[in-house]
């Protein structure tokens, strides 16, 4: 089932929307993969070693893959059409005949989105599911959208993350509570997002993506959720990607489908202009 909500700037309920799966919900066999689209204008489709994965897969889409077995994918973001099938690295952009590696009892994202010059590319991440602690949410940002180096602020003056350029990403743990959150271009601190009355809940893990070149009025973030799981589950670098640190080069597979897997939560693309439920 493909699952979209889109919404204004005003996210206090953020908490509420989308908390996934529990991350002791992971196999020990299995992986899963958020799958999201977050490029702007353009509907595409999903191949997985050659086989149809996601039909007409449009810009804030996201779909669900739980419980991939462990091994080796070819993945091709190609022109939306009626191809059932497709030789597998023959997409308009994708991993490439060689695939990509998934490692078991691990969560992933497969970003597509623009870079700073507006090109699609497909990012992989490993989703950090490390035990938040007892009344803390932890909220990792992504810097995906066609846009220069970023802050990203919690008002007044704690900064979450500061210079973070394309394809890279943080995250940090926070006590669970309410935040004026900014995204401000970190060249002049001007602001180029944001997100007042951020309810951000105890136990849950929150991924944040800067969406859209930020000349459009599309600019903003996509956001989605993953419950803590008690115990916390292993994290880090095995299998599809290492999760990019800010300040550190981020581990590019050429694509243009931003991917979140969605279990049984929700994800927000926050725009500026809009605030509609498709």
């Amino acid at each position: 089932m493909r699952n979209r909500i889109l919404a204004g700037l005003g996210v206090a309920a953020l908490a509420t929307v989308g908390v996934a799966a529990p991350a002791n919900a992971l196999s020990s066999t299995t992986a899963d993969v958020w799958v999201v689209h977050a490029f702007p204008g353009v509907t595409v489709d999903v191949f997985i070693n050659g086989d149809l994965a996601i039909d007409a897969f449009a810009p804030g889409d996201v779909e669900p893959l739980v419980d991939v077995p462990a091994g080796n994918y070819v993945i091709d973001i190609a022109a939306d059409s009626a191809d059932t099938t497709i030789t597998p690295g023959d997409g308009l952009f994708g991993t490439g005949a060689g695939g990509v590696d998934v490692a078991a009892a691990t969560s992933y994202s497969l970003v597509a989105h623009p870079n700073t010059s507006g090109d699609p590319i497909l990012t992989p991440f490993v989703n950090d599911l490390s035990s938040v602690g007892a009344g803390n949410a932890s909220v990792t940002v992504r810097h995906t959208a066609n846009a220069p180096a970023v802050n990203v602020v919690a008002l007044p003056d704690t900064v979450l993350f500061a210079g973070v350029t394309n394809t890279q990403a943080g995250t940090t743990s926070v006590p669970a509570g309410t935040y004026d959150i900014q995204v401000q271009v970190a060249a002049d601190d001007s602001v180029a997002i944001d997100l007042p009355d951020t309810a951000l809940a105890a136990g849950t893990h929150y991924f944040i993506h800067a969406f859209g070149p930020q000349s459009d009025d599309s600019f903003g973030v996509v956001l989605f959720t993953i419950a803590d799981s008690p115990a916390g589950v292993p994290a880090g670098s095995a299998g599809l990607a290492a999760e990019n640190g800010a300040g550190s080069t981020g581990l590019i597979a050429g694509g243009a489908a931003l991917l979140a897997l969605l279990i049984a939560g929700g994800v927000i693309v926050a725009r500026r202009m809009t605030a509609e439920q498709r």
